[in-house]
């Protein structure tokens, strides 16, 4: 009888030694999920971009693009996607010290260059009803290229002097056919619309933005 109980003892005390092994190890992986979860927070408060990546083929291709585009430029960096609905686009610095962003359409062919107004990359481009001075067009809205841009943002700089044109596009409220968003030598930001005529027929102050 007594070595039974004996061995009744030693039984439970193995029964319980496997127990909090187990709760040690599910705590081991707890702690290992949430050190992972942390990080990835942490890079998401660093504001570590979380864009699409190119590969090393497709990046030498947007870069070779931008430098046709843009000769001397420095390329900061390239990716995917962009303003316009664009698929790739690069970054770059000019020989004059500008920052621009340089549009790469599905086929490497360099398709247009636009200041770079520290919005980032794709996802520093804003949508909705306008994009906002440094964003890509609103909905229902193109940029603006040729003959018929050259026209608008003559009219809106005859009407502007100094002003420094941060973009051109159709304009989708209707009041005008197309609009210019510009910055003016006062540091106000305007959205300037325009009629098929290419006359200037009113402005709208948008929100100061840093």
């Amino acid at each position: 009888m007594f070595d039974l109980v004996r061995k009744s003892a030693l039984g439970a005390a193995a029964l319980g030694a496997l127990g909090l092994g187990g709760a040690a190890l599910a705590g081991a992986a707890g702690n290992n999920a949430t050190g992972t979860s942390g990080t990835a927070t942490a890079q998401q408060r660093a504001g570590q971009p979380q864009q699409d990546q190119l590969s090393s083929a497709g990046a030498a291709k947007v870069k070779a693009a931008a430098l046709d585009k843009v000769p001397g430029a420095t390329v900061l960096r390239t990716e995917a996607g962009g303003p316009y609905g664009a698929p790739y686009h690069a970054h770059i610095r000019t020989t004059g010290g500008k920052l621009e962003v340089v549009l790469v359409n599905s086929s490497f062919d360099a398709t247009a260059v636009q200041a770079d107004n520290g919005r980032g990359g794709p996802g520093g481009h804003r949508g909705g009803r306008h994009g906002g001075p440094g964003g890509g067009p609103g909905h229902g809205e193109t940029a603006l290229t040729g003959d018929t841009k050259d026209r608008v943002e003559a009219a809106v700089k005859a009407r502007y002097s100094g002003a420094t044109i941060i973009r051109t596009e159709t304009n989708a409220d209707g009041s005008a056919p197309y609009e210019s968003h510009i910055k003016t030598s006062d540091g106000k930001q305007l959205e300037v619309h325009v009629s098929k005529d290419f006359e200037v027929v009113d402005a709208r102050e948008q929100g100061a933005r840093p």
